[in-house]
């Protein structure tokens, strides 16, 4: 991302990431440790993102590619925050 930063290229990412399983031993393993990172890098980026969800957009793993100007969600694909099954509980 900071090559074609610095090559002034727009972003294209492709979503399509179901939601990710949340709990204590999802944590322990360091799932959320690798989006971190990533989001500040894309924050501190100057050229256009676009972020295109073809199927699913599950929270966790689309939030590493969430930063983005503009959003383009193909007919008959969702983005969401959570699945039902963690807000049941």
């Amino acid at each position: 991302m900071k090559y074609v930063d610095r090559c002034v290229f727009p972003i294209v990412t492709f979503a399509d990431t179901p939601v990710i399983f949340v709990d204590l031993r999802s944590e322990e393993i360091g799932q959320g440790e690798p989006i971190a990172p990533n989001l500040r890098a894309m924050f501190e980026l100057r050229v256009p993102i676009i972020k295109i969800v073809t199927n699913e957009g599950g929270s966790g793993k689309t939030l590493a590619i969430r930063c983005a100007n503009k959003w383009l969600i193909l007919e008959n694909s969702a983005f969401y925050v959570a699945s039902d099954e963690p807000c049941r509980h």
